[in-house]
């Protein structure tokens, strides 16, 4: 039922800013396609007796809601394992929208920094269980994620930039302290215009 609720404020939510962003002109304008990779490693004691990895591989597309909002789908590919166990795979999929404070590819104003923040929901079957400060990783489908992300880009060419960031999730239901998930993340961004659009 929690889920069920999520969703349905998720939705009132964008209601509004998509009446907005179909009345600026900017809605649909530019397409945005993204890839990048996250790492999360922690031990305990020495660094390589007692430890955890897990490997983030993101892949995203969207589209301009307004001339600094954007939103679409994603999915991260998860490969995880620590000292007593073999690399497992698991997946994330869902919505993001992500909110430009500062744009870089703005025609108007030409930046070639910029920063941002996003959040969305996710689902999928990456799962741990905590022991002794140890995160043994299993799969549970049907856990859901909140992220958070932070970062800001470097436009590297006239529509591909550079992406880094600080990504939390939080898992639906359960401690920050037990089950949040915290990794840097460094990706690459092509945007283009869509056909027909300024």
């Amino acid at each position: 039922m929690k889920h069920y609720i999520t969703l349905l404020a998720l939705a009132l939510f964008s209601l509004p800013l998509s009446g907005q962003a179909q009345s600026s002109g900017h809605f649909a304008s530019r397409a945005l396609f993204g890839a990048g990779f996250g790492a999360e490693y922690d031990y305990v004691g020495e660094w390589d007796n007692e430890y955890e990895v897990a490997l983030f591989f993101s892949q995203r597309a969207g589209i301009s809601l307004s001339k600094r909002w954007y939103a679409g789908i994603q999915t991260r590919i998860i490969r995880a394992r620590n000292f007593e166990t073999d690399m497992q795979s698991f997946y994330m999929a869902g919505i993001w929208g992500r909110y430009y404070f500062i744009q870089p590819f703005l025609q108007e104003k030409p930046r070639r920094w910029g920063l941002f923040a996003e959040t969305g929901l996710l689902t999928g079957n990456y799962s741990f269980d905590n022991i002794d400060f140890i995160e043994y990783y299993v799969q549970r489908p049907g856990q859901w994620y909140i992220p958070v992300v932070l970062g800001g880009e470097f436009r590297l060419w006239r529509n591909l930039s550079l992406e880094f960031g600080a990504h939390l999730n939080y898992t639906v239901g359960k401690s920050w302290d037990q089950y949040g998930i915290a990794y840097p993340h460094l990706g690459l961004n092509w945007r283009g215009n869509v056909k027909g659009k300024m």
